[in-house]
């Protein structure tokens, strides 16, 4: 009898050990997947015509809400005071099913558009709007023309300038076939150029381009900056191996967060605002980026 009720004791112990680490791991993960935190780079480009222009960047908000409407959000950039607003695509989310999701994504995006120009880059999932019309009948040319009555414009495959700074926004219009899952289908060496012709070198370039993978082609054009998104920073971060996953379902992706450069081109790769499928981040916190450019290297000391 002793012994029996030595081993229910042992047995009670071990589930509630197992139960405690449970719930452990879950708060874990809740706390880790929600919030977002503001990173911050800075650059000095002698082709800007002005002395400093401040961007926030950001991706792969799939209409998500960090409460009240994105409020801290919104709060974050304002005390940011940027100059433009980019978003480099998926600000909205298209699934399998007959519908998609936009509503807290046109409410932030009004919101921004009330106090700053607005610049924004496809993603995939505004293309597949665009591409699976009988799925999502108008869904893509209403969310344009919402865009339109707030000053947005979506950039694809377009050039935009922003005086008087002399920059040069490019919005990338990405085919479905570079999205594929598994395996990756390379951009031509001169994809770029055929849709844009050649940057203006006395100019700051800026192009967004949601799909990071294909950095590596993008650099042979030559761009300054490129903003990308699309991985979500890898959905969990590893130290020392970095993200895990991609969309394409690629372990341990090439590009997942942060800055890459290739030649004179530098990557700023976000790990976006929101999520979608798995709702999960670990040691990859949603984020706002923003973005300072300096016409010398003395400006950068000068504060704002």
């Amino acid at each position: 009898m002793i012994v029996f009720l030595a081993s229910v004791k042992t047995v009670v112990a071990i589930v509630a050990m197992a139960a405690a680490v449970l719930l452990l791991t879950c708060l874990f993960l809740y706390k880790e997947s929600k919030g977002f935190g503001v990173v911050r780079y800075s650059f000095v480009n002698g082709r800007l015509h002005t002395d400093h222009f401040r961007m926030a960047v950001i991706s792969d908000m799939h209409d998500c809400d960090h409460g009240n409407d994105n409020e801290d959000v919104l709060k974050a950039i304002d005390r940011e005071r940027p100059d433009a607003v980019f978003l480099a695509g998926d600000m909205v989310t298209s699934s399998m099913e007959p519908r998609y999701h936009e509503s807290n994504a046109i409410k932030f995006i009004s919101a921004l558009s009330k106090k700053y120009p607005i610049y924004y880059g496809i993603g995939n999932h505004e293309e597949k709007l665009r591409r699976c019309s009988d799925r999502f009948p108008g869904a893509y040319e209403g969310f344009v023309s919402r865009l339109s009555d707030m000053g947005v414009r979506m950039l694809t495959d377009e050039k935009v300038s922003i005086e008087p700074a002399g920059i040069d926004v490019y919005g990338l219009d990405l085919e479905h076939e570079y999205y594929r899952k598994f395996r990756t289908k390379w951009i031509p060496d001169d994809y770029l150029k055929n849709k844009f012709g050649d940057i203006d070198k006395g100019r700051v370039s800026v192009l967004i381009a949601h799909n990071p993978e294909q950095f590596d082609k993008y650099a042979l054009w030559d761009p300054d900056y490129v903003l990308a998104g699309h991985v979500h920073g890898g959905i969990v971060n590893i130290p020392l191996l970095g993200g895990m996953v991609s969309p394409q379902l690629k372990l341990f992706p090439k590009y997942d967060a942060g800055i890459f450069k290739r030649g004179d081109s530098t990557m700023i790769l976000s790990r976006g605002l929101g999520s979608h499928t798995v709702p999960i981040r670990v040691f990859n916190k949603a984020e706002v980026i923003i973005i300072d450019l300096y016409k010398k290297q003395e400006d950068n000391n000068t504060g704002r």
